[in-house]
């Protein structure tokens, strides 16, 4: 066959260690080796694609006299201890105000210095970024969005909307709280855009910037912005909703602008906790469903009196934060991955046969590796264990996820369950796939009402698909049904089979939607299933396989084309030898090749809409490909 169409591979980019000088930070110029950052799938990456974190503190807002140090030593002084990353914390309540000259200064301090910084409108309360009291918002971020481009300042991140929250403490699901969110994003996503096209841009969450699953189950339009959702964690009461970052890094580009080594209140009480700090830190690295590597600044470079503040004395006594935050600092790249391995042999999906997920062989490897799972000290008093039934009979000892009988009755002739579900707990299962594709699936479920947010990875990316053609991942997670209508008490022995459907909150924009799972490539690969809310548990996941026989064409799930949409380079992959021709919009063939069975070519193309045609002894098939 003619190769119309050089083939070109695809360069992986590696994690690893930039070119930097970690002890000796104040020689380092971060801007200008990682130029522009842009996200590449969910990762934050550098001008030219490679994973980067940036790393650093949070100033303390200009209204709180003596805590608060930002001037051009103050930026010198964070860089020398390892910083890559100031936020700038300008408060618009709590006695503070707009001040965009000052913002527009900081700006300007941390470029000269070859830092990145945060411009933080800071809202806290009231929790609502709809409210009066901030309605300078849309002004300010068009204005200063405007300003950054004309200066042509790279290191800028705009963070939109600080802790949006009811003032209630308790559990993190607020879906009115993410309907503020979205309308406010709606006025002030499009002003950035408007002047800076590029940016990268945080979005805060529901109650303090913790419920990840909202932008996953009901989606916000980015306006073609690089846009990322936040998360706030404070280690010594919060270890609780820490999984809510790890599962949802699978799904969704995520940035911890705020987080502290205290209690949430910033340490009234003088308490330190490094070592749930270690673990957050861990989750930062890569230690999370997704591998993404996670950028962080730590609360606060200020010398408040809690114990979260870097000082005790301005400039020459740090804190144990400080010096904590310094010395994870001066470390540098510290990047992980989770890798996990079969139990027993992977779980084997022939694409034509259903199979039905034993859930109880979930991945070995433990902890922040197959797994994550948190105990409440109350279940039992279990710290950490299998606190379901068959952890009674010494399930896997050692290893806690809390695996059950959905029929305590009959327990030799049921499904295991997954229970005691609670915000972020994830869990892994490797698949040996045997034809690539895009395939409907049922979950098992009880007739207990619960908030029962699910999303599903593959490999560590999202892997949840609205169309059959795999290219719609508006929405990345789904809810899980009831079995029976569901009950306000009790339901849990009620057991049947549901589909997946959009939550409750999402049902009336996205009520057309079914749910598949896209395995992209044939083979062994890793299903992860997160669980970004509480959950009412999980009685097994069935995928159900697609009668091949008598087909006219070739399967569309025997051809697999991906990424798609694309940023330049994507693959193909068939299921047998098979002639492989890609066309443009205009019908102009740019690359004819026969590829053998089970193979996979990287091509790489411009931007546009080009159709791919496999042909092999099966027939023919078409699809539909976009490069942006």
């Amino acid at each position: 066959m003619k190769k119309i169409f050089t083939m070109i591979a695809l360069a992986m980019a590696c994690l690893q260690g930039n070119a930097f000088d970690y002890s000796n930070p104040a020689n380092n110029n971060y801007v200008a080796e990682w130029g522009k950052l842009k996200l590449v799938g969910n990762q934050l990456s550098s001008e030219s694609g490679e994973p980067v974190q940036l790393r650093g503190w949070s100033t303390h807002g200009k209204n709180w006299q003596g805590g608060c140090f930002d001037d051009r030593g103050d930026f010198e002084m964070m860089k020398q201890k390892g910083a890559n990353l100031a936020r700038i914390a300008m408060y618009l309540k709590e006695g503070g105000y707009e001040d965009i000259n000052w913002m527009k200064q900081c700006i300007e301090w941390t470029n000269s210095l070859g830092m990145y910084c945060i411009v933080d409108w800071h809202i806290l309360t009231p929790g609502n970024p709809n409210a009066g009291d901030y309605s300078g918002a849309e002004n300010f971020f068009r204005s200063i969005s405007g300003w950054i481009v004309d200066n042509n300042y790279k290191n800028v991140i705009y963070e939109i909307c600080n802790e949006p929250n009811i003032d209630e403490e308790g559990d993190p699901y607020r879906p009115e709280v993410w309907g503020w969110v979205k309308k406010y994003a709606d006025k002030i996503l499009p002003a950035i855009a408007e002047k800076d096209k590029d940016a990268v841009v945080v979005v805060g969450t529901p109650q303090w910037d913790k419920a990840l699953s909202f932008p996953m189950e009901d989606p916000i339009d980015t306006y073609g912005l690089n846009v990322m959702y936040t998360f706030h964690h404070y280690t010594c009461d919060q270890q609780f909703f820490l999984g809510i970052l790890s599962g949802a890094a699978a799904s969704l580009p995520v940035f911890v602008t705020e987080w502290g080594v205290s209690k949430d209140d910033g340490g009234a009480d003088g308490q330190v906790c490094t070592g749930d700090a270690d673990k957050m830190l861990a989750v930062c690295n890569g230690k999370n469903l997704g591998n993404q590597i996670i950028s962080w600044a730590n609360w606060s470079w200020s010398a408040d009196s809690r114990s979260s503040s870097a000082f005790s004395s301005y400039p020459n006594s740090m804190k144990e934060s400080g010096q904590y935050v310094e010395s994870q600092l001066k470390k540098g790249d510290q990047f992980q991955k989770s890798i996990s391995t079969p139990y027993e042999d992977p779980q084997v999906f022939d694409g034509e046969n259903d199979l039905i997920l034993a859930l109880e062989k979930y991945d070995k490897g433990g902890q922040n590796e197959a797994y994550y799972d948190f105990d409440r000290e109350d279940w039992w008093n279990c710290k950490a264990c299998n606190a379901g039934d068959l952890g009674e009979k010494g399930f896997r000892p050692g290893e806690y996820v809390d695996v059950g009988y959905t029929d305590k009755n009959n327990v030799d002739n049921c499904y295991k369950n997954l229970g005691y579900i609670v915000n972020g707990e994830w869990v892994k299962y490797t698949i040996d796939v045997k034809h690539a594709g895009v395939y409907e699936f049922e979950l098992y479920a009880c007739n207990h009402i619960d908030y029962n947010i699910v999303a599903v990875s593959v490999d560590g990316e999202n892997a949840l698909v609205n169309d059959k053609e795999g290219t719609d991942e508006t929405v990345r997670a789904f809810y899980l049904d009831q079995c029976n209508g569901g009950t306000t008490d009790g339901g849990y022995d009620d057991w049947g089979w549901v589909k997946p459907v959009a939550s409750p909150e999402a049902a009336s924009k996205f009520s057309n939607t079914k749910f598949y799972i896209n395995f992209k490539k044939p083979g062994e690969q890793v299903l992860g299933l997160a669980f970004l809310t509480s959950n009412s548990g999980l009685g097994a996941l069935k995928l159900i396989g697609i009668d091949r026989t008598g087909n006219a064409n070739v399967p569309a799930e025997a051809v697999s084309v991906w990424p798609n949409p694309a940023n330049g380079s994507f693959n193909v992959s068939v299921a047998e030898t098979s002639e492989v021709k890609v066309a443009n919009a205009q019908g102009a063939v740019v690359y004819l090749q026969e590829v053998e069975g089970n193979a996979t070519v990287n091509l790489q193309a411009a931007p546009g809409v080009y159709f791919i045609t496999v042909s092999n002894n099966s027939g023919v098939v078409t699809k539909k490909l976009i490069v942006k």
